[in-house]
């Protein structure tokens, strides 16, 4: 899996926007929660006990949080997904649980590449297409019902963020496979977009339910 690491990504609002919508502050959001495996290049596999991946993780996945008195909860299916930055959506691509979208962004690295994110696991915004514009604050979707495909993984927002070269992937081709491609694509550790609002994430003792 390639990585930059001189590469910063722009500020976003992204956390306060997820918070804020889904009205967890009202729930007394404190910070999010992650099991091994949920953070980015970590192998483990944490719907499935920690078994191991494939594959090093390719982004964050976003599932629980835990209020100020420590209580924990879920983000939920249903959940609306704010978009990172504003740009054009490149692909749409079905994965396990739902949809993954491919949003490109008018921010390039020293070597020309474009920066891009992706959003896994969610039900699209109605009319949402290769070729779309989604402004700055705008909704890309909801997370998807997991149930709602046979699965018992805890529905969750999976987050991506990489640069992708020049003239190597057109609208059509970009989907996971180029994003594991290290001459294709280079990943980005999401936790840089979630600093601040969201608190430090720590390791739930066990696989949290509700």
């Amino acid at each position: 899996m390639g990585t930059d690491l001189s590469f910063v990504p722009p500020p976003s609002d992204f956390s306060e926007r997820l918070i804020v919508w889904n009205g967890l502050r009202s729930m007394d959001f404190a910070a999010w929660e992650f099991l091994p495996g949920m953070q980015f290049a970590e192998r483990a596999a944490w719907w499935r006990g920690g078994a191991e991946r494939n594959g090093s993780h390719e982004g964050l996945d976003l599932c629980w949080y835990r209020t100020g008195d420590g209580l924990r909860l879920s983000l939920g299916a249903g959940a609306r997904v704010p978009v990172i930055y504003g740009g054009e959506v490149v692909s749409v691509v079905d994965d396990f649980l739902g949809s993954s979208v491919f949003v490109a962004h008018a921010r390039r690295d020293a070597a020309g590449r474009l920066l891009h994110t992706v959003y896994g696991h969610i039900d699209p915004c109605s009319g949402l297409a290769p070729g779309s514009t989604i402004a700055d604050g705008e909704a890309v979707g909801t997370i998807a019902d997991a149930a709602a495909r046979g699965s018992a993984v805890p529905p969750h927002l999976h987050i991506s963020l990489a640069l992708v070269a020049r003239g190597r992937l057109g609208a059509t081709r970009l989907d996971w496979a180029a994003l594991r491609d290290p001459n294709r694509a280079i990943l980005l550790d999401p936790m840089s977009i979630m600093s601040g609002v969201a608190g430090e994430g720590r390791i739930p003792d066990a696989l949290p339910r509700g």
